[in-house]
């Protein structure tokens, strides 16, 4: 017996179809480690290869913008044989089995694992009769022309029962992803969440279970550089997260990939971020939804537009990319609502690596559907379902709005769509993060190359990313800047460093002179301070300024808090007013620069530095003493030339 399985793409599946439906692989596993069945199939929206492969049985699953696609080829599959039973699962069915179409023989709601594994026991007996149907949990099939539906399938309470998912049933699209789910459910009643009515009740995969399918991917699938983490809520538990974070830098999962998730704004904060960059956390993903307090407390409860600026602040501060989800059209907006939604997004725009723009779209078994029928915005035997695919499209949306004509929101819903349609500029977004995490590790690896670093280090900058992440047995202690401060605590002597680097600090500062000065008393007297700053008569930190304009380079990262640029030059009024004195200085960085003929001109009236084409520093280390300190050199014999800027 061969079961036949169908992914259907729908229309946002450029969008989202890069992460494998990873549903097709439990239910593969389940079926191989409990029946001993291999003979699984899957094709994605391609019906003619999958009847090529003639399966016995087949199974789709559907969202509700697809499931049209679910009767259109039922009816086709039924043509050609009648006999072939076709099961469908997924949310729509189990939110609304009443809509099982005629073509369709039955429908499993739910967590399909065991109910699949039933069924298919009853398949191989040839016993699939609507007596033994019925005694199955988690159904909607057909008798006598009417709908059956059974007793509700009981969740799965242990989740490591479940076996790991079958990944190879899943390479039939070479640019899937491979995720993982390390949990199921949601504790949080969004109105217009369809995922939290399906899964329910959150449970959780042990910490071992979770670093064991890590280990696989990045065992049997190299080239894959982040992995998607599905949980509706990643962060949900801090001291499970605390676990699973520590698991994977014991194994040194986070040196060899990435990892994406959701979160929460009204829970987020530094602690969680913190534990993101620490496990390779590459994306963040929050449902913002909106910027109007009231419209927050009608979606989603005790949540805030506070609540989200603050969690946009705080993964900024620890460079974390962002991709937030944003809605509007909902019942109870108003034009002031969104105006808010629009210019929260316009403010932050540099702190998104993309936003995206839905359309407050109702979905079966949600409280947002109850209230479209309630509104009479869904008529009676409402069927059109791909018209709910969370964009908009007058007169076929369902439009539920009662403060604006159709028309009217028309034109606002165009209007967010010009951040929706930034789409390559959220990558170039992304890559700018990616690429200033790189430079920080190609910093940090060159430092601990020339540099004998001795602990207890206190390291203070505004990237999250620091010398521990390279060398774990060397005791660092992190402040992050954040507004112009660095808000260091009350020091005993005994409580020195032997080491203090400034990763960029003095850029970021509001009253560098007043850190400069305070760090004599947290330096021991043989110690000494790592300074590090961008080179400010680099060429190509110029023609970024008189550009405006930030790129992908080496100065191309977010300098949207930087408060001023420094040379050797220039650090040394700072140095002479916060007594410290410079024993040695070297070049950590340097590229080679290309621009045009006029940017050269211009540049010359400047008095900026270098020619095309020649190495220009980029970045510079001061090392710094109390000048009544005769401690040595700490540079290695191997040191590169001090800057001559």
């Amino acid at each position: 017996m061969r079961l036949g399985m169908m992914y259907l793409k729908g229309e946002d599946y450029e969008d989202r179809g890069f992460i494998a439906p990873l549903s097709f692989g439990y239910l593969s596993a389940y079926l191989e480690t409990h029946l001993n069945f291999h003979d699984t199939i899957l094709e994605v929206d391609n019906r003619d290869a999958l009847l090529r492969q003639s399966p016995d049985i087949i199974g789709l699953s559907s969202f509700t913008e697809t499931f049209e696609d679910v009767i259109h080829h039922a009816r086709h599959f039924k043509q050609l044989d009648a006999s072939v039973p076709l099961i469908v699962g997924g949310e729509h069915i189990s939110a609304a089995p009443e809509t099982l179409p005629p073509e369709v023989d039955i429908g499993v709601l739910g967590e399909g694992e065991e109910t699949l594994f039933e069924l298919m026991q009853l398949y191989q007996r040839n016993e699939a009769t609507p007596e033994n149907l019925s005694k199955i949990n988690g159904l909607v099939f057909w008798h006598k022309g009417e709908r059956i539906i059974t007793a509700p399938r009981a969740w799965i309470e242990d989740m490591d029962s479940i076996p790991m998912p079958n990944r190879e049933l899943l390479l039939k699209d070479t640019q899937w992803q491979q995720p993982i789910f390390t949990a199921r459910g949601c504790p949080y009643k969004c109105t217009f969440c369809a995922s939290t009515r399906f899964w329910q009740r959150t449970r959780y995969h042990s910490v071992e279970r979770v670093i064991q399918e890590i280990e696989y991917i990045v065992s049997h699938f190299p080239d894959q550089s982040i992995i998607p983490i599905n949980d509706d809520l990643f962060p949900l538990n801090k001291k499970r997260m605390r676990a699973i974070v520590d698991a994977i830098r014991a194994k040194g999962l986070h040196k060899k990939v990435g990892f994406s998730l959701n979160a929460r704004a009204s829970v987020f904060d530094e602690e969680i971020a913190r534990m993101i960059v620490q496990m390779n956390g590459l994306v963040v993903c929050f449902g913002l939804e909106s910027a109007s307090d009231r419209i927050l407390t009608a979606l989603k409860g005790k949540t805030s537009a506070r609540d989200n600026q603050r969690a946009l602040e705080i993964c900024e501060r620890f460079n974390l990319p962002v991709v937030s989800n944003m809605m509007i059209g909902v019942p109870e907006e108003t034009e002031e609502d969104m105006a808010r939604s629009y210019w929260f997004i316009q403010s932050n725009h540099y702190r998104f690596a993309q936003p995206t723009i839905a359309y407050a779209t109702p979905f079966p078994g949600t409280e947002l559907w109850k209230q479209a029928q309630d509104l009479g915005a869904l008529p009676p035997n409402f069927e059109n379902w791909d018209a709910l695919n969370l964009s908009f499209e007058r007169g076929r949306s369902v439009y539920m709005n009662q403060h604006l004509r159709p028309e009217t929101f028309e034109s606002i819903y165009d209007r967010f769509q010009v951040f929706q349609t930034t789409l390559q500029a959220g990558k170039q977004q992304l890559h700018a993060w990616l690429t200033k995490r790189k430079y920080f590790e190609h910093l940090y690896k060159t430092l601990l190359e020339d540099i004998s670093i001795k602990g207890p280090v206190l390291e203070i900058g505004f990237e999250a990313f620091c010398l521990a992440d390279l060398q774990p047995d060397l005791k660092v202690t992190k402040i992050l800047i954040a507004s112009g401060k660095a808000e260091l605590t009350p020091i005993e002597a005994k409580q020195q460093y032997a080491t203090i680097l400034l990763s960029h600090a003095l850029e970021k500062l509001r009253d560098p002179i007043a850190l400069l000065q305070s760090l004599h008393a947290y330096l021991k007297p043989e110690g000494h301070i790592l300074c590090i700053y961008y080179n400010a008569r680099h060429p190509a930190l110029m023609e970024q300024l008189l550009r405006g304009k930030w790129e992908a380079s080496p100065f191309g990262v977010n300098h949207h808090h930087a408060l001023r640029f420094i040379s050797h030059q220039s650090l040394q009024p700072l140095l002479k007013r916060s007594r410290w004195h410079e024993s040695q200085s070297q070049v950590l960085l340097a590229s080679p620069v290309q621009m045009s003929d006029k940017m050269q001109q211009a540049l010359q009236l400047l008095n900026a530095e270098g020619q095309s084409q020649q190495e220009i520093p980029v970045t510079c280390l001061s090392v710094l003493q109390s000048p009544s300190t005769s401690a040595g050199r700490i540079l290695r014999a191997s040191e590169k030339p001090a800057p001559v800027l």
